[in-house]
């Protein structure tokens, strides 16, 4: 590997300890905003404490379900003034949310998720403030009549990206009020995690690229941070600042690459080669960088040295190792069908002949969504036990990012590492065209084989909060997977009234087939409920108790696809198997609704 940049970013924390320790800031109020766990942010408070400087230093990133976390329980703020009165007499919580330019309408909604599953109010509602405003007004009821308000900042910044893309971003804040009371200091300052990242993009666009792509096999951006990830007690969500740099680091670089191509940021078919943000954690307070330019052959050796156990596939509660996917694959009966990744690696799949009308099966073909890899391979395991049955499986169709996501969660299990989403070229299979397919080259031996007339393309999504919080907090053009809202069900069809006519048929009795699976139901309603809490309409119907999204499309290799999205990314054991349950079922569900119905000849 040949590194080409390597810094390191001096700590906030300690140059604000540092600052404020003068002795003209003794006996003076300090509120101060930055990118840090809690544990760092108190040890710098009882620092400055033992100076004679009395400082709060807040959470800049989500800060108003910081006040909820941490301020609202230190400070007792909704512990009613009369003591005779308990904490369960609290009526109603109003809660005012900015409304600003340059960011969506709903986004410092989204920002507060996943406050209204833990706020212990039946009566919560959220409501969009007018004007500029730059903070939060919380406003609390109590049946005795009681009213207080709470106005919780939330520091924001205006810029502008390498792509020219005009962002409203949290942002480091210090205020100091004197010991008279006048506040003296009010402004923005840049911080360290803030440091990181631009210097990051900074040194992407000052490298002498190739004039086209593919710019590199590997972009190792190893970045070593001093934050550590903080469970917040509701589901998978969790407060981890190096995974929002990871995703803001990834997709960034992922648009500059577009931006220089020309092509529109949202675009899935430029190849920039592999991305891989490595983000862990720092020893000591400061951040240390290092980006270097690598090779896949370094993968494909740790490939060949890997060797892994058999597992009966239903009890399998982590995403599968390579060598098992290969194994599962192996077992089942039928034709091998194989091409090449652009790295080398091997695409398979298998041609199960038979009677029966055919079904394509994938999997993996976003490598970070892999509930998916293993009910494809359950499905096809249990459909070829049945006498007539017709079907080809490819349930690993992205071996490079599979492989790369392998290797990410050794270290942050937890994260969700869309950096391993695309392929070693850094596009979206199914996006990509020309000579060259590589990978996508198996979906069109499978339909070659097959004759399918149905493609279930099994996909996750992310189990907790997805942000960018350095561009705009809203991850752009994701907003709809920022937040988990069930088992959701995505249909594909040809652009004929007859095909949406079936397809509106066939999604109506695969819900209903799919009907007795009761916890899944119940993850749909409680999901959707908070999704529509903090995002507002959902753009989806709601079809059976599953969230749907049904569309036309005017090229496709195969005239009906269902596309399955389980919030997988980052489960594990029971939940990781309830996963690959789901997705199991809705492959044999939807192979027995296809050989019933009769699909149009057009």
């Amino acid at each position: 590997m040949s590194q080409i940049f390597t810094t390191t970013i001096a700590s906030s924390l300690v140059a604000l300890v540092e600052q404020l320790g003068d002795t003209r800031y003794h006996g003076c109020t300090v509120e101060a905003w930055v990118f840090s766990d809690r544990a760092s942010r108190q040890a710098a408070e009882a620092s400055l404490r033992a100076m004679g400087v009395q400082a709060r230093i807040h959470s800049a990133y989500k800060p108003l379900l910081h006040f909820f976390l941490e301020d609202v329980p230190q400070d007792g703020l909704l512990e009613p003034i009369v003591p005779s009165e308990s904490a369960d007499s609290l009526e109603a919580i109003e809660i005012t949310y900015p409304v600003r330019e340059h960011a969506d309408p709903k986004r410092f909604l989204l920002e507060a998720y996943p406050l209204a599953a833990l706020i212990r109010c039946d009566n919560l509602t959220f409501t969009p403030g007018d004007g500029e405003q730059d903070h939060y007004t919380v406003t609390a009821h109590w049946v005795s009549g009681e009213v207080r308000r709470f106005s919780v900042f939330a520091p924001n910044h205006v810029h502008v990206s390498a792509c020219e893309t005009t962002y409203l971003s949290p942002t480091g804040w210090l205020r100091v009020d004197d010991r008279a009371g006048n506040r003296v200091h009010d402004e923005r300052f840049t911080t360290d995690y803030e440091k990181a990242f631009a210097s990051v993009m900074t040194q992407i666009q000052r490298h002498d690229w190739l004039a086209q792509g593919p710019y590199f096999e590997q972009l190792k951006i190893h970045v070593a941070a001093p934050v550590y990830d903080e469970p917040i007690g509701y589901g998978h969500e969790v407060i981890s600042l190096k995974e929002a740099l990871h995703e803001d680091l990834y997709f960034s670089v992922q648009e500059w690459f577009k931006f220089r191509e020309g092509k529109d940021l949202n675009a899935r078919n430029s190849q920039p080669g592999q991305i891989i943000p490595l983000i862990d954690a720092a020893e000591g307070p400061d951040y240390a960088i290092e980006i270097r330019l690598g090779h896949h052959s370094e993968g494909l050796i740790r490939d060949a040295e890997y060797d892994a156990p058999t597992l009966a596939l239903d009890t399998v509660g982590a995403p599968l190792p390579v060598a098992l996917v290969g194994q599962a694959l192996a077992d089942i009966p039928g034709q091998i069908i194989e091409v090449s990744a652009y790295s080398g690696r091997t695409v398979r799949a298998k041609y199960h002949p038979g009677a029966d009308k055919a079904v394509m099966i994938s999997g993996g073909q976003h490598a970070n969504e892999t509930t998916g890899v293993v009910g494809a391979l359950r499905a096809a395991t249990v459909l070829a036990q049945q006498a007539e049955a017709h079907f080809v499986i490819s349930p690993l169709e992205n071996p490079d990012g599979y492989a790369l996501h392998q290797m990410l969660i050794q270290d942050n299990p937890h994260h969700m590492h869309h950096a391993a989403r695309y392929t070693a070229l850094g596009d979206d299979l199914e996006y990509r065209t020309g000579e060259a397919l590589y990978e996508k080259t198996i979906r069109h031996r499978a339909v070659e084989h097959s004759g399918a007339g149905l493609h279930l393309n099994l996909h996750g999504y992310p189990s907790h909060e997805w942000t960018r919080p350095l561009s705009g907090y809203v991850p752009a053009g994701f907003e709809m997977w920022t937040i988990p809202k069930g088992f959701f069900l995505i249909v594909r069809h040809r652009d004929t009234p007859e095909w949406a006519e079936y397809a509106e048929r066939f999604i109506h009795e695969l819900t209903l087939a799919l009907g007795h699976l009761s916890d899944v139901l119940a993850l749909n309603r409680a999901q959707t409920a908070l999704y529509q809490q903090h995002a507002g309409e959902t753009g989806f119907q709601i079809i059976n108790d599953f969230p749907c999204l049904i569309s036309a499309v005017t090229q496709c290799d195969v005239p009906l696809q269902i596309i399955t999205e389980y919030p997988d990314e980052t489960i594990y054991g029971e939940d990781f198997i309830a996963g690959h349950d789901v997705q199991t079922a809705t492959v044999l569900a939807a192979y027995q609704i296809h050989q019933r119905l009769s699909q149009p000849e057009h």
